[in-house]
């Protein structure tokens, strides 16, 4: 297959266009274009368009899955992301040369509690805290989310601490205060799945509540789709930190009240 600039034909075609030319059908709500997807089905919610990042997310496999206006063709077409270049660069000139790609890479305590004539211990340095996590570290390699993501998330690695050896997430509760950071385990011998620091109960707190604007919000089984989801370009994404209980559908109910989202979708 010959060299294809694929910067070029992303800027070319935007994702709008690559869905008209895919002849998607998809419904537009606010600044998103919504529908099932075309192939794994679902409701009209599990593929999500969001024209304004040149990105798609796709919910269908329990997985928040996605990418640019590339991975939509490769995505919907079940086929390789150069062949999908060539496809969609069919309507435009595309560069005979190579370029050079350049893969730069960046170099829960609760706080003071008195207990009798001790004396307070120091607050819970949240920011430092998360200057020492490694979001390169090669053992979150194999749960496909990328360094920035982590970053934006002010999560990583963790070589210390109560979260040692684990995925150390950044949590917040819903109006954007520091929660505490949670760990994630990255092998099935880590258990259990999730921990979280002293005063912190999992079941009080939906996992990216913060990040939830006015809006459709989708509910999600596992944090980490929160961060596969953001990285596709979809933001209301939540998720339980426990099992589900009626606590945990008063608390969802309660964040859909106070953010005013219409509607939930679980996947």
């Amino acid at each position: 297959m010959p060299y294809i600039d694929f910067g070029e034909v992303k800027s070319a075609v935007s994702i709008e266009q690559t869905v008209e030319r895919l002849g998607l059908k998809l419904s537009r709500s606010r600044s998103q274009l919504r529908g099932p997807c075309p192939v794994h089905g679902g409701s009209d919610r599990t593929l999500v368009v969001t024209p304004a990042k040149n990105l798609f997310c796709c919910f269908a496999t329990g997985k928040a899955q996605g990418g640019d206006q590339l991975a939509l063709v490769a995505h919907v077409k079940n086929c390789s992301v150069q062949e999908a270049a060539a496809w969609l660069g069919g309507t435009v000139t595309v560069t005979s040369q190579p370029v050079t790609v350049s893969k730069n890479r960046a170099a829960t305590v609760p706080q003071n509690e008195k207990a009798g004539a001790n004396p307070p211990r120091p607050a819970f340095d949240a920011d430092a805290y998360a200057q020492r996590l490694d979001p390169e570290h090669a053992a979150l390699a194999a749960l496909g989310i990328g360094v920035e993501t982590y970053r934006v998330f002010k999560s990583g690695y963790a070589s210390t601490g109560l979260n040692r050896g684990r995925l150390a997430l950044r949590l917040d509760d819903r109006q954007g205060n520091f929660v505490g950071y949670i760990g994630y385990a990255l092998s099935d011998q880590q258990q259990p799945k999730i921990i979280a620091p002293n005063g912190v109960n999992l079941a009080d707190h939906l996992f990216g509540a913060n990040r939830v604007q006015p809006g459709a919000l989708y509910l999600v089984r596992d944090p980490l789709q929160v961060l596969a989801a953001h990285e596709n370009g979809v933001e209301n994404v939540v998720s339980f930190l426990s099992d589900i209980t009626a606590q945990s559908l008063v608390m969802l109910t309660s964040l859909m009240d106070t953010v005013s989202c219409d509607t939930v979708e679980l996947f």
